[in-house]
C-alpha cells in the first residue's frame, strides 16, 4: 500500500501487516507490543533529527526487514549530520530508559526493550545504527569505496561471534534461541544490503 501526503510517500507492506497482525494476535504477555513502542520511539528520534536538521525524509517504508527511511535529496559530503540522525534513534530509546529508570521502573519491559533496541542498534554493523556511524566517520577521512570495504569487514568480525554465542545459549537453554535470531536477522540485512537510505 502506497500513500502520499504533501509529497511524503508511505510505504507499507502486506507482510509488514501479516507479520504484525500475527505478533499482535499471539502476544500473550505484551512483549511484542512493547517492543513495537519501542521502535517507534526510535525511529521518532530519527525522524525528529532529521527534520531539526532540515532534511525531511521523501518516504518511510514499512517492511518485513524493519523501517526504512529514505533522504529527499543527495547528502554527499554531509556525514557529520548522517551520523547524528544515525545516532538520534538510539538516543531515543536512551532517553526513554532514563525516564524509567528515574520512574523506579528499571526492571519494566517496556524498559528492556528500549535498551535492548539503543544496544543491539549501536552495534557496528551494517545497516545498523551503529555501521551507519561508523560510515560516515570513516568516510570523513577515506575514499566512499574503502569507508564501505571497512565496515563490511568490521560487519563480519562483529556478527561472527555474536553467531556464536547464540549458538553456545541455543545449546546450553535449549530454547532461548533470541540472541542466534538476532544475529541471523542483522546477517540477513548485511546481506541484503538493506541500510538506511539517508547514508551518503
Amino acid at each position: 500500500m502506497n500513500f502520499t501526503i504533501r509529497g511524503f510517500r508511505l510505504h507499507i507492506s502486506f507482510f509488514f501487516l501479516a507479520a504484525l497482525t500475527f505478533l499482535l494476535l499471539t502476544d500473550r504477555d505484551g512483549v511484542a507490543l512493547y517492543g513495537l513502542l519501542a521502535a517507534m520511539i526510535h525511529e521518532s528520534g530519527h525522524l525528529l533529527a532529521m527534520l531539526l536538521l532540515r532534511t525531511p525524509p521523501a518516504e518511510l517504508r514499512l517492511c518485513p526487514f524493519g523501517i526504512e527511511i529514505v533522504k529527499r535529496e543527495s547528502r554527499a559530503n554531509h556525514y557529520i549530520e548522517d551520523a547524528v540522525i544515525s545516532l538520534a534513534g538510539p538516543c531515543a530509546n536512551a532517553v526513554a530508559c532514563a525516564v524509567f529508570l528515574s520512574l523506579g521502573q528499571g526492571e519494566n519491559v517496556f524498559f528492556a526493550a528500549n535498551f535492548l533496541l539503543a544496544v543491539l542498534n549501536l552495534l557496528p554493523i551494517e545497516p545498523l545504527d551503529g555501521g551507519q556511524t561508523l560510515f560516515a566517520f570513516l568516510c570523513l577521512r577515506h575514499p566512499l569505496e574503502t569507508a564501505g570495504k571497512v565496515i563490511e569487514v568490521v560487519s563480519f568480525f562483529t556478527l561472527l561471534p555474536l553467531s556464536v554465542l547464540g549458538f553456545v545459549v541455543l545449546f546450553r537453554s535449549q530454547h532461548n534461541f533470541s540472541l542466534l535470531l538476532a544475529a541471523c536477522y542483522m546477517m540477513a540485512l548485511l546481506m541484503l544490503k538493506k541500510g538506511r537510505c539517508y547514508q551518503a
